[in-house]
Order: structure tokens, then sequence, then C-alpha cells
């Protein structure tokens, strides 16, 4: 093969290769870092992943406020409807009812975006839309899925990771508080 089809097969590689976007993996000591927003003020919230199974355990801070932590059983991240509605006790172990998930959806709610572009989570039906904008960690696009509520207001960006459809940013939330990723280490 000639050099120069050589080079432009690498540059054509290397494209592809750069273009793709990043589905990071939720592991124990895994660390998300998120700006809570709440009436108008903002607060920086880390969600720390001491175990993840059953039960994934969750120790969180949010600045200002206090900290404790959070256990989810594996039944809620398969099946939950919706996330807690409320801000959690401070120091405190919150044990989530096999409904309620943390920082996620469930994976029965990101099957059902996955195949019917629609999944009712937090009592609200979502469809799924295509996103012009991107949500950026450590200068690298992720890989997430846009979703509108259409009966109520409320918009979702979801990690496209089937073992850990993490919520990386709320918009109109109707716990009313928003969240918005910051990274993940």
């Amino acid at each position: 093969m000639k050099p120069l089809n050589l080079f432009i097969l690498a540059m054509v590689l290397g494209t592809v290769t750069f273009a793709q976007k990043v589905v990071p993996k939720i592991k124990s000591n895994s660390v998300i870092n998120y700006t809570l927003s709440q009436n108008g003020q903002d607060a920086p919230m880390v969600l720390t992943f001491t175990g993840v199974g059953d039960p994934t355990k969750i120790d969180w801070n949010i600045d200002g406020y206090g900290s404790g932590s959070y256990e989810m059983s594996a039944k809620a991240l398969q099946s939950g409807k919706g996330t807690m509605p409320k801000t959690p006790d401070v120091d405190a172990l919150t044990k989530l009812p096999d409904y309620q998930t943390v920082a996620c959806i469930s994976k029965d709610a990101y099957n059902d975006m996955i195949k019917t572009q629609s999944f009712t989570f937090d009592e609200l039906k979502y469809a799924v839309k295509p996103d012009a904008q991107t949500i950026k960690i450590n200068n690298k696009e992720l890989d997430v899925i846009h979703a509108v509520a259409t009966n109520g207001k409320g918009e979702l960006w979801i990690l496209n990771n089937p073992d850990f459809p993490l919520i990386c940013k709320t918009k109109d939330n109707a716990h009313g508080m928003d969240l918005s990723l910051v990274n993940i280490q």
C-alpha cells in the first residue's frame, strides 16, 4: 500500500476513535461530582460509591448541608419507579425502598427508553429527544440520552449505560432539585 493511502487510512481511523463518546463505568470507589441547584442556589454534591451490588452503597456530601449514606437494593436498581423525593437525613443511613433509586433511573426504565424511545419515571412519561447539547467531563463528550417529560415538565440526560443509567443532568426536576454532572472519578 502506498504511504499516502496508509496516511489517509490512519487519519480516518484516528478521527473515528476521537469522535467516540465516553461511557464511564460506575463501580466501587467511583466518585461522582454534581452541582445541585435548588431555589436559585447551587451547592457542590459528591456521591462516593462504597459498594456496588446488592445493595449499592453510596456516601453523599452536600456543601453547606451535611453528609450521610444511601443504600439502594438491586431490586430498586432493576425496577425502581422514581428517585427519592426529599433531601436525605444528615448523618444517617437512608435505606431506599425497592421502588426508589438515587442518581440513576432503573434498568427497566432504561430498557424501555432504548426499545420504545419512552419510559415512565417519577410518575412522568418521558420521550427521547435528539439533543444538540453535549455533556463533557475531562474534555470528553459523554454518551447520553436526552428525555423530555410529555405529561409535565422536566428533562433528563441519562448516561447510555445499561448497567447503571446514571442521571447526568436534570432540568425542571419534579422534586424541585436539579443536578448537573461535573465529573466522574
